[in-house]
């Protein structure tokens, strides 16, 4: 059977003059070069700002407007805000994409093979958030951050109480309620009345009261009191900076994104967290991604391509968004546990050939489809329910049938 693909070769133009720069913690290598090899000069600058002027500098001094630098770690980025500001094009590329041939490997080399690549159009750019989305997005990584913090000082918080005998987590279903903050808070100052650690209790934890008499029947030497006071004191600290930073990032949402999020918050799974990260790593721009395929493989949850001699070998996903990645498959887990609902179908049935850890993240690129989908759209999303899961497999398998029953002749 003949299968016939078009698809469309795109040729990069050549550059008459391009420069490659070679990052280092303490050290930018340069090289400029014109396409027939005229005018090369190697240069070699330290990372002070002063020194980042020079090389701005010397760019212009050689009419160079378009140069290339690998996405090495931070360093990359002070350098490319002053060259964007003068008006110079900046490419930063993948380092898996322009790796050096082995066994040349200098950082003179290196700088004159970026160079090359650059001059003959031979690789292709990052992508690059505006001022807008750089903004949120290391406000949602920095709150990502300090709530690792909180989880750490909760789990410190638990170690001591449970080292005591303080079987507080064992009555409550987590120490972060405001039930057990307000007992701990009381314990760290060296409070021992049990009515007034019952005072605290609120909502289902007042109907367990013996339970809370037995858990709290301890008395916490004074040493104990200090390290509390002082988990305590780092924990509103870092809850102080993780409200300051929803509440910034909840700002810029409303003036920038208000549309987009809307749009988000409907999908099944997806709630007000997730949907601000998907567009901190995103935006609302989908015109670089050509279709929902290309947009799950830089997500990093499409399976690879692995084939050869007509055999296709590990097809693991590849490498891609991380913070993306995690905010998708937390949805999915989300969207399965929805009953009656299409994620909740589509999981059962994946599951019943394939690990769930595998399943989920099969989901997770769905759902992620849908998310390009709706934001290329901005269109509210409406769950369609397990019927429509049905639905699809009852089309799928009556389209399978009729293939099997045709000639072979026609299918030639």
């Amino acid at each position: 059977m003949k299968q016939q693909v078009i698809e469309d070769v795109n040729i990069m133009p050549q550059l008459d003059k391009a420069c490659g720069l070679d990052m280092h913690k303490d050290k930018i290598v340069g090289f400029i070069s014109g396409k027939d090899g005229s005018n090369q000069e190697f240069m070699e600058f330290g990372t002070y700002t002063c020194e980042l002027k020079k090389i701005r500098d010397w760019l212009q001094e050689n009419d160079i407007h378009h140069c290339l630098m690998e996405s090495t770690g931070i360093y990359w980025m002070s350098l490319h805000a002053i060259l964007t500001e003068a008006g110079i094009e900046v490419i930063v590329a993948n380092p898996v994409h322009i790796k050096q041939i082995p066994k040349r490997k200098t950082d003179r080399k290196d700088a004159k093979w970026l160079c090359t690549l650059l001059l003959h159009g031979l690789i292709r750019p990052s992508f690059m958030p505006d001022s807008t989305q750089r903004i949120i997005r290391d406000y949602c990584g920095n709150r990502l951050f300090y709530t690792w913090q909180l989880n750490q000082i909760r789990n410190r918080l638990l170690k001591i109480l449970e080292s005591n005998n303080i079987k507080l987590r064992s009555v409550i279903s987590s120490i972060h309620t405001l039930s057990a903050m307000d007992m701990i808070r009381l314990l760290a100052k060296g409070v021992t009345d049990q009515e007034q650690l019952l005072s605290c209790a609120r909502g289902k934890v007042i109907k367990k009261k013996e339970q809370l008499i037995k858990a709290l029947d301890v008395t916490l030497q004074t040493y104990h009191h200090t390290q509390l006071q002082m988990l305590l004191e780092d924990y509103d600290h870092v809850q102080k900076q993780v409200d300051f930073l929803d509440k910034s990032i909840t700002e810029i949402i409303i003036e920038h994104y208000a549309q987009a999020f809307e749009c988000l918050d409907s999908i099944s799974g997806i709630g007000v967290k997730s949907a601000e990260i998907i567009i901190s790593e995103t935006g609302k721009d989908m015109s670089r991604c050509p279709t929902a395929d290309h947009f799950t493989a830089w997500c990093g949850i499409a399976p690879g391509n692995n084939e050869s001699a007509g055999k296709r070998k590990n097809t693991a996903i590849k490498k891609g968004n991380s913070y993306l990645r995690v905010a998708i498959v937390g949805a999915a887990w989300a969207a399965v546990r929805m009953k009656e609902s299409y994620w909740h179908a589509l999981f059962d049935k994946l599951r019943k050939r394939m690990k769930a850890q595998k399943a989920i993240v099969a989901v997770a690129r769905r759902l992620l489809k849908v998310v390009y989908n709706t934001l290329e759209t901005l269109t509210i999303y409406k769950e369609k329910g397990i019927a429509h899961f049905v639905d699809l497999q009852a089309k799928a398998a009556l389209y399978n049938n009729a293939k099997l029953s045709w000639p072979q002749s026609n299918i030639d």
